[in-house]
């Protein structure tokens, strides 16, 4: 390669990295930001919430736990309903939902199962939503991800943004009524160096990075972690049916509600992600999906992330300028800086103790974030609990048979 070349690039690569280390301190900036917008809590106000779990198998020995913290709940039994929804009757997580019912028999848990699903659709977490939400007797809905733990605070919190509205008291002149509430998760419980791996890319990746879109740009997503929203607004933007075959479908509600004029909230609470013994392969096939999704539903913003990966980066430039002592400051920089502003949203913002923990493994965890980033342009095939679909434009998504 030629020095000119050689000189171009490394000059690329040096401002990339400058934008990189501004970024890291916005994203402090914005978690802090964040963290601040905490409302106000009110045990008088207690609406009724059903919680629509979608579940399939049992995905780990934690499962039963996870569930059952939805059952612990702060909140009165007579305003809280959990529906269980799963697609096989013989599946194995039916037992788990049972061994709810009997040993919290004063909430109200209901399951449906069957052998089919009603309707067409590629999601099949969709296609469960819809068969469930019939058996909903509240306003409020609460999606939630089956791997997610939650303490006993948890319905208070998630429900609190809503309580001017539905109460009737009077919230500020120029601030719009709120339509959903999602809230942002960590990694918990690592039991494998792939878990480990994700817990990073979750806690010191994703998330900052999602705060400071929060505080750049205001929210117009929500994830699978928590999802609440009033039925009524859920049928004005065309329920679950508008979303059928949509690979991100919790993106997309949370972008459907902030397009009917409401506002969308991240909740200042953070969701346990149960990870346990995580294997390479099934990690590196989840991840990429979720790369591949917001690729194609922000393929502008997606290729801006690029970057956001610092010591990648770093690495490049070291290796491409010969390990000069300019690339090597370069790469020493980077990485305090990286590990500095991860460790700061980590232990004071997001509370994140699988961040603080195995927060020198963070440049590992990059490196393989960068490579995930680089594979999630290779082609638009992913696979979902086993299942092979395409990816279409802006989206959508169609079994491997139907492609």
């Amino acid at each position: 390669m030629s020095h000119s070349i050689v000189a171009v690039l490394s000059a690329g690569l040096c401002l990339c990295l400058a934008a990189f280390c501004a970024y890291s301190l916005i994203s402090v900036w914005a978690a802090f930001k964040w963290k601040r917008s905490r409302p106000t809590i009110s045990k008088s106000w207690q609406p009724g919430v059903t919680i629509l779990k979608p579940v399939r198998g049992i995905e780990s020995p934690h499962t039963y736990d996870n569930f059952a913290s939805f059952c612990q709940q702060d909140y009165p039994a007579d305003k809280i309903q959990i529906v269980f929804g799963c697609q096989d009757p013989l599946d194995p997580v039916i037992e788990i939902v049972r061994r709810l019912q009997r040993e919290f028999p004063d909430r109200k848990i209901d399951l449906i199962c069957g052998s089919g699903l009603p309707g067409a659709g590629s999601n099949l977490k969709v296609r469960n939503l819809i068969a469930m939400l019939p058996l909903a007797v509240f306003e409020h809905l609460v999606l939630c991800d089956s791997d997610m733990r939650v303490d006993r605070d948890y319905i208070r919190r998630i429900v609190a943004p809503f309580r001017h509205h539905d109460s009737g008291e009077t919230a500020a002149a120029n601030a719009k009524q709120v339509g959903c509430v999602t809230c942002p998760y960590r990694g918990a419980l690592p039991q494998s160096l792939s878990a480990i791996l994700e817990g990073l890319g979750i806690g010191a990746d994703f998330i900052p990075g999602t705060l400071t879109s929060r505080a750049l740009e205001g929210v117009g997503f929500a994830f699978g972690s928590t999802i609440v929203i009033p039925r009524s607004i859920l049928a004005q933007i065309g329920g679950f049916e508008q979303i059928l075959d949509e690979l991100a479908d919790d993106f997309r509600l949370g972008e459907a509600v902030r397009k009917a004029g409401y506002e969308v909230i991240l909740s200042d609470y953070v969701v346990d992600d149960v990870l346990g013994a995580e294997r390479l392969r099934p990690m590196w096939d989840r991840r990429l999906r979720w790369a591949k999704t917001v690729r194609s539903c922000r393929p502008g913003g997606y290729a801006g992330m690029f970057i956001t990966y610092g010591i990648p980066l770093a690495l490049l430039l070291f290796g491409l300028a010969g390990g000069t002592k300019l690339a090597a400051s370069a790469l020493i920089i980077t990485t305090g800086v990286r590990l500095s502003c991860a460790w700061i949203v980590a232990t004071l913002c997001t509370k994140d103790r699988l961040v603080s923990r195995f927060l020198l493994l963070l440049p590992l965890s990059d490196i393989f974030s960068f490579a995930l980033y680089v594979a999630s342009y290779g082609s638009n095939r992913i696979v979902w609990r086993g299942d092979t679909f395409y990816l279409q434009k802006g989206g959508k998504m169609v079994r491997a048979e139907d492609h």
